[in-house]
C-alpha cells in the first residue's frame, strides 16, 4: 500500500475530492486506505472534531503524573472541538470504580509478590548459613538486612501511589481526573440518544454483532451479561455519525481500543480506522475519519500543537493502554509488551532474540542448525535451556505489567523422533499469531537503534 505521500504531493483530502468531482479514482470508495500525510493530520488536529473514547477516559486514573498532565493538556489545546459521545460517559461512570481500584490492587499485587520473594530469599539465606555453619547472631543480622531492603522497596512503592494524588475516594468532589474532566468536558458531552432510536440502535448494534459488520463485533462475548453491552461500540459510532452531520468537518477518534472491528489491522498492529467506517461516515456525512491510538496522540501533539511531552509520558501511555486492553483479552501478547521481551533479550541473551526473529523470517521455524550458526557454538553443543531466558524475562514482562502470564510461549523447542531421535531438540518454533506483533516490536526497537 502507497502513502500519499509517495504517489503524489497533495494531500489525502485534495485526491478523495478529486475522485468525487471527475467520477471515481484508485481510493474512492476505500477511504480508509489512504495514509494521513503530516498536513492531514496538522489539519485534523487543529480543525476537525476530536472524539474521545471510554477507555482514553478511565486510563487517565492509571497512567503516572506526568503522563496524565501531558494527556489532559492536549484535551485541553482542542478547545471547542474536542467532543465525546453520550454513551462514552455512560461507559465511564459506569467503569468508574473499577478504574479507582486498579492503582491499589496493582500495588497490593506486587507487593505480594515481593513479599513471597522475601520468603524465598530468607529461605536460601538459611540453607547457605547451615552449609557454612554461620554464626546464628550474624545469621539474624542477614535476615534482618534483607527484610529492611524489602520494606524500603514498599514503601517506596506506596509513596508512588500516594504521590498520584488521586486517591481511592469514592467522593467526586476528591477525585482530581473528575474535577479536571469537569471542567475539560463542560458543554461538550452529547446529548443522550430518544428512547426509540436507543432502541433501533441497540437492535442494529445486535445485528451488526451477528453479521460481524463493524463497530462492535469483537465484543460478541458480551451478550452473555444481558445488558446490551455488546452493542456499545455501535451506540458510540451512531453517536459519532450524528454528530458528524450536525457539526460537518472531519473527525478524528482517539481510543485505546485496538480491535480489527474498529481497526485496519497490519502486521499485528492498527494503521486506520476499517474501510468500511471511513466509507460509512463518509457516505452518510462526507466527514473524513481519522483515527489514533493515544500514545500516538501525544507524539502529534507535541510535533503539531506545541503540548509539552516527554518521551517517558509516552511510553507510560503505551503501556496502560496495552495492559488494560491484555486484560481484557483472551492473548495477551502484543507488540508493546513484546518490545519490551526483545529489548531485554537483546541485551541479555542476543543469541536467542536473533532465534526468533530467524524463525519469524522462516515462517515460524528455526532449525537447530541455525541457531549453531546464529550463536557460533560448536557442533554438537547442547541446547538444553535455550528458552530459558525467553520465559524467564516473559515473566518478568508480565509482573511488571500486572498480568498473571501470557497465555503463549514466544520460542518453543520442537523435537522430531524421525529425524533426531527423542531427547535432541532439532529446533525452535514461534506461533504464527506472533508474527505480526514481532514484526512491529523489531520495527520500533530497530528505528530506536
Amino acid at each position: 500500500m502507497y502513502s500519499l505521500s509517495t504517489v503524489t504531493d497533495v494531500d489525502a483530502s485534495e485526491v478523495l475530492e478529486a475522485a468525487d468531482s471527475t467520477g471515481r479514482g484508485i481510493f474512492d470508495g476505500f477511504s480508509g486506505f489512504v495514509t494521513p500525510t503530516p498536513d492531514d493530520w496538522k489539519r485534523v488536529l487543529s480543525n476537525g472534531t476530536v472524539v474521545v473514547d471510554t477507555n482514553v477516559l478511565l486510563n487517565l486514573y492509571r497512567y503516572n503524573n506526568a503522563a496524565r498532565e501531558a494527556f489532559l493538556s492536549t484535551l485541553a489545546k482542542m478547545g471547542t472541538r474536542l467532543w465525546v459521545p453520550n454513551q462514552v460517559m455512560a461507559e465511564f461512570w459506569r467503569n468508574r470504580e473499577r478504574a479507582l481500584e486498579d492503582p491499589a490492587k496493582q500495588l497490593e499485587s506486587s507487593k505480594k509478590a515481593l513479599l513471597a520473594d522475601l520468603s524465598k530469599a530468607v529461605e536460601k539465606l538459611r540453607a547457605w548459613a547451615n552449609r557454612v555453619s554461620l554464626d546464628r547472631a550474624e545469621l539474624r543480622r542477614l535476615e534482618g538486612n534483607l527484610s529492611q531492603g524489602f520494606d524500603q522497596v514498599i514503601e517506596s512503592m506506596e509513596k508512588v501511589v500516594d504521590s498520584s494524588g488521586l486517591g481511592m475516594e469514592r467522593d467526586t468532589s476528591k477525585d482530581r481526573v473528575i474535577s479536571e474532566l469537569a471542567i475539560l468536558l463542560a458543554g461538550k458531552v452529547g446529548l443522550p440518544l430518544v428512547r426509540a432510536d436507543y432502541d433501533a440502535a441497540i437492535i442494529e448494534g445486535k445485528r451488526r454483532v451477528e453479521k460481524k459488520i463493524p463497530p462492535g463485533y469483537m465484543d460478541k462475548d458480551k451478550d452473555s451479561r444481558g445488558d446490551d453491552s455488546e452493542a456499545g461500540d455501535f451506540l458510540v459510532w451512531s453517536q459519532i455519525k450524528l454528530e458528524a452531520k450536525r457539526r460537518g468537518g472531519d473527525f478524528l477518534f482517539v481510543t485505546g481500543d485496538s480491535k480489527e472491528d474498529w481497526w485496519w489491522i497490519r502486521q499485528g498492529a492498527p494503521v486506520g480506522p476499517r474501510n468500511e467506517l471511513a466509507e460509512e461516515l463518509r457516505d452518510e456525512t462526507s466527514a473524513h475519519l481519522y483515527m489514533l491510538k493515544p500514545e500516538r496522540l501525544l507524539v502529534l501533539a507535541r510535533d503539531y500543537l506545541a503540548v509539552p511531552v516527554t518521551e517517558d509520558s509516552v511510553q507510560n501511555v503505551e503501556m496502560v493502554d496495552a495492559r488494560s486492553e491484555a486484560e481484557e483479552r483472551v492473548s495477551n501478547w502484543n507488540y508493546v509488551f513484546l518490545g519490551q521481551l526483545l529489548r531485554a533479550l537483546r541485551a541479555q541473551a542476543p543469541v536467542q532474540e536473533s532465534a526468533i526473529r530467524r524463525a519469524v523470517r522462516n515462517g515460524g521455524f528455526v532449525s537447530r542448525d541455525e541457531v549453531y550458526e546464529i550463536g557460533g557454538y560448536e557442533p554438537g553443543r547442547m541446547l538444553k535451556g535455550f528458552t530459558r531466558p525467553v520465559s524467564r524475562i516473559s515473566q518478568d514482562v508480565s509482573f511488571d505489567a500486572n498480568l498473571s502470564g501470557f497465555d503463549q510461549d514466544v520460542l518453543v523447542p520442537v523435537y522430531d523422533e524421525m529425524k533426531a531421535g527423542f531427547g535432541r531438540v532439532d529446533g525452535f518454533s514461534v506461533h504464527e499469531s506472533l508474527h505480526g506483533p514481532l514484526e512491529k516490536a523489531w520495527e520500533i526497537l530497530d528505528r530506536e537503534d
